[in-house]
C-alpha cells in the first residue's frame, strides 16, 4: 500500500498526471515500477532504454553512447521532474543508448507497450506524450546545428547557459545550478576538448559573467544570459 502511495504522489508531481482521470492515474500506478539508483549506476541496465518510459522524480540522469572505438559520448542531460525514453515510442531512439545516474536518482518506469495502450485510450495523454518527444526533437536538432554552424568558444557558451536556464533555481540574485559535470563530460556534449572547455569556463568566470565551484555554478539573474520568466 505503501508503495503505491508513494509511486501515486511521485506521478502528481508531474505535469502529464493533469492529463489523466483519477481511474487512469491509479491504472498507470499500478503499471509503474519505482526504482533509487546510486550515483554512476546505470539505470536499468537489464533493458536497453527503448522498452521502457521513464519519469525521473529525484536526481539528475545522462543518456549516454558508445562510439566504436569505446569514446563514451553523452546525448542529453535529464534533470527532476523530466520524462525520457519517449522517443522509444517513435523509434527514435538508438538502442545503443543508456542511462547513468549523475547523483543519487529515483526513477519511476512504465514500458513503453502499456504507454501506448494508455496513449490510444486518452487523446489529451497521447498529444502531450507527442508535444515532449517534439521538444526533444527539436533540442536535438539545435544541438546539431550548433555543432555544424558555430565554433567551440560558442558552443561551450550556449551549453554553459542553457544548462543553467534548465538546470537551475533562483537563489536570491543568482540562478544556481548543482555542477555534476566534468570539463571532460561538457567537452563530450559539445564535441571540444576538455582544455578547451576549461580555458572558456575560466574565461566566463574572471569576466564576472559565472562563477562556480566544485558543487554549483551560478549566474546573476539579471545578466541577459538568463531567461527572464513570461
Amino acid at each position: 500500500m505503501m508503495d503505491f502511495e508513494a509511486k501515486y504522489w511521485h506521478l502528481s508531481q508531474f505535469q502529464l498526471s493533469k492529463r489523466l482521470s483519477r481511474h487512469e492515474m491509479i491504472n498507470m500506478c499500478n503499471s509503474l515500477i519505482m526504482k533509487y539508483f546510486k550515483k554512476g549506476l546505470q539505470v536499468c541496465p537489464e533493458n536497453n532504454i527503448t522498452k521502457n518510459v521513464y519519469f525521473l522524480k529525484k536526481g539528475t540522469i545522462k543518456i549516454v553512447s558508445l562510439c566504436n572505438n569505446g569514446e563514451e559520448i553523452i546525448k542529453d542531460i535529464i534533470k527532476k521532474g523530466d520524462i525520457f525514453g519517449i522517443l522509444g515510442l517513435l523509434h527514435g531512439e538508438s538502442e545503443d543508448d543508456y542511462a547513468v545516474a549523475l547523483e543519487d536518482a529515483v526513477v519511476c518506469i512504465i514500458d513503453v507497450e502499456t504507454l501506448k495502450r494508455m496513449m490510444a485510450e486518452n487523446h489529451h495523454l497521447n498529444n502531450y506524450i507527442f508535444k515532449l518527444a517534439g521538444i526533444r526533437i527539436n533540442k536535438l536538432e539545435r544541438r546539431l546545428e550548433s555543432l555544424i554552424y558555430k565554433d567551440a568558444k560558442t558552443r561551450i557558451h550556449e551549453f554553459v547557459f542553457d544548462y543553467l536556464n534548465e538546470h537551475g533555481i533562483e537563489s536570491g540574485e543568482f540562478m544556481v545550478a548543482n555542477f555534476l559535470l566534468s570539463n571532460k563530460d561538457i567537452g563530450r556534449l559539445t564535441s571540444t576538448s576538455r582544455q578547451t572547455v576549461s580555458k572558456t569556463i575560466n574565461h566566463l568566470k574572471t569576466k564576472g559573467i559565472i562563477d562556480f565551484d566544485k558543487n554549483t555554478i551560478k549566474c546573476r539573474k539579471s545578466s541577459s544570459y538568463i531567461k527572464k520568466p513570461n
